[in-house]
């Protein structure tokens, strides 16, 4: 009996471990199958996010639709004032892919989100959408970021 508890504690701590890499955000429309988000340095939003600083975004998502193009939208809501944020071009930013989409392809996406020394010292929610050619959103994520 005990040895049953210790194998399920450690099954439970290993699951914790792999999981802990993700970052946790609310879906905002996703319509592929997300396997995972990170931002880097933060698991719990808020994110702590420091100036002058880049920060890297990496989304794992099998489309359930295929593309040929894929736009990457970046906005930033203050108090309910929707503010764009430079983003690049979400074709390029595919690891070892191309576009155009392939429908059950798994793909992984990672690109940087720059913090610029200008920026105020302010919490938002960053909106980070992967748009196609025909406004298809396959991946929506909102997550708060605190910029210090």
């Amino acid at each position: 009996m005990e040895r049953r508890t210790l194998l399920g504690m450690v099954v439970v701590v290993v699951a914790w471990l792999g999981a802990a890499q993700a970052t946790l955000y609310q879906d905002c429309g996703s319509t592929a199958e997300i396997h995972e988000f990170s931002l880097s340095y933060c698991e719990v939003p808020p994110c702590i996010v420091h100036r002058p600083s880049n920060y890297d975004v990496n989304i794992t998502f099998t489309p359930t639709s295929g593309a040929s193009e894929l736009e990457t939208i970046i906005i930033a809501t203050i108090s309910g004032v929707d503010f764009p944020w430079p983003g690049p071009e979400g074709c390029s930013q595919l690891e070892n892919d191309v576009c155009p989409l392939q429908v059950g392809h798994k793909y992984k996406y990672s690109a940087f989100m720059p913090v610029l020394e200008e920026y105020p010292a302010i919490s938002v929610v960053v909106k980070w959408e992967l748009k196609d050619e025909n406004d298809v959103i396959h991946f929506c994520a909102l997550f708060p970021i605190t910029i210090v």
